[in-house]
């Protein structure tokens, strides 16, 4: 049976394929698909070959398109993706792909009383930061949450494409948010032997977000200064605090007896609290065969009783050194947790710091695999191995 995530060179973002079920009919889901540039270079031409191996003149099918959250360097591929499935469409061309689902919170599903108006407006107000320009000092925002509400825009279209396409989104088919109940741990059988625990967002997380933005926007409605340029700085104050519970859907994938941790750019102590209230833990401490490490390996996500609770055989970081990912610290972290292998560490890029890092500070037993230069990702089969 298989059982691989193969993590494509995404620049400084993700893109993920999981593979699983029979290997005379592997199953494939895709997780995010990187920042500009990585469906044209990597993401398409690798979904091109697996057609070519496994539909043979037919549609390759993905069970699952999923969005983690609407960052540019998780959203932008999965639009490209499926603007081009739609052109293919309009134009008449044999089809390529074919998504039987959409995983996908959009930003206005999680806030539903946000004025699309005020959305524009802070997005086309930031698109210069998601090429590198800085953020506008009136907005009093850190450039992680700035980025993210930049990407709105692209989350709302993946959504109307979607509709257009008919691709039934989330769980319910129907759009409805994709979240873990209070008590934990919303599982689905996904089919072939797969199973997913969404353990993030929680709930009560969203519940209570939503409650503050109907707060604030009360407050403002009372003080009479409901105007597009309050609405855009209350909303950029809004982001920036609540980015990191905006943020990522967290999976548990389980196959046979492994198992995948897959965070996105979840911070660590969420990740923590929907594995505790999952009941996933064991004398406080969850084992997986693989770990996808959070937000690219930044220290901001994780500390070292991230890495002493949830323990892996491998661990994968998807990074290229952009905005300083992944962390030296966070490595160091990792290794004051685990001082001793065997366990893998698996890197989408080589970053010279890194290495250089590794090369005298790696603990006796562990092994480094990085990306081929040749390669357009690196593999980790728990399973039989992935021949395509």
């Amino acid at each position: 049976m298989l059982f691989t995530l193969e993590a494509l060179d995404a620049k400084h973002g993700d893109a993920l394929l999981l593979h699983y079920g029979a290997i005379a009919d592997p199953r494939l889901i895709v997780i995010d698909g990187g920042p500009g540039g990585v469906w044209t270079k990597r993401l398409k031409p690798r979904l091109a070959a697996l057609q070519g191996s496994r539909a043979r003149g037919r549609a390759l099918e993905i069970v699952a398109a999923v969005v983690s959250h609407i960052d540019d360097d998780h959203v932008n591929g999965m639009l490209a993706m499926f603007n081009d499935i739609e052109r293919r469409r309009s134009d008449g061309d044999p089809a390529a792909l074919s998504v039987l689902g959409l995983w996908h919170n959009s930003f206005e599903d999680l806030t539903p009383k946000v004025d699309p108006a005020a959305l524009a407006d802070a997005a086309a107000t930031l698109k210069p930061v998601a090429l590198g320009g800085a953020v506008p000092a009136r907005l009093g925002m850190k450039r992680p949450a700035a980025l993210v509400l930049a990407s709105v825009p692209q989350g709302r279209e993946l959504r109307n494409v979607a509709r257009r396409l008919g691709v039934p989104m989330n769980l319910d088919g129907q759009g409805g948010l994709i979240t873990a109940p209070a008590a934990g741990g919303r599982r689905e059988n996904v089919g072939d032997g797969l199973r997913m625990t969404v353990l993030g967002p929680l709930g009560p997380q969203i519940d209570a977000l939503r409650e503050e933005w109907a707060k604030q926007i009360a407050k403002l409605q009372k003080a009479g200064k409901l105007t597009p340029a309050s609405l855009q700085v209350t909303l950029a104050d809004y982001v920036d605090r609540s980015v990191a519970n905006l943020s990522s859907i967290v999976l548990l994938a389980e196959a046979g007896r492994k198992r995948m941790l897959l965070t996105g750019d979840g911070r660590g102590d969420f990740i923590l609290e929907g594995v505790k209230k999952a009941g996933l833990f064991k004398a406080g401490r969850m084992h997986v065969d693989l770990l996808k490490l959070p937000h690219h390996g930044s220290i901001r996500d994780v500390k070292r009783e991230f890495f002493e609770q949830i323990t892996a055989d491998h661990y994968v970081i998807s990074a290229d050194g952009r905005f300083d990912n992944p962390d030296v610290d966070t490595l160091r972290a990792l290794f004051a947790a685990r001082p001793k292998g065997p366990y893998t560490l698996y890197l989408t890029n080589r970053i010279p710091r890194v290495v250089k890092f590794l090369a005298a500070r790696r603990p006796k037993g562990v092994t480094v695999v990085t990306r081929r230069s040749a390669d357009p990702s690196v593999v980790v089969s728990l399973g039989d191995p992935l021949k395509d």
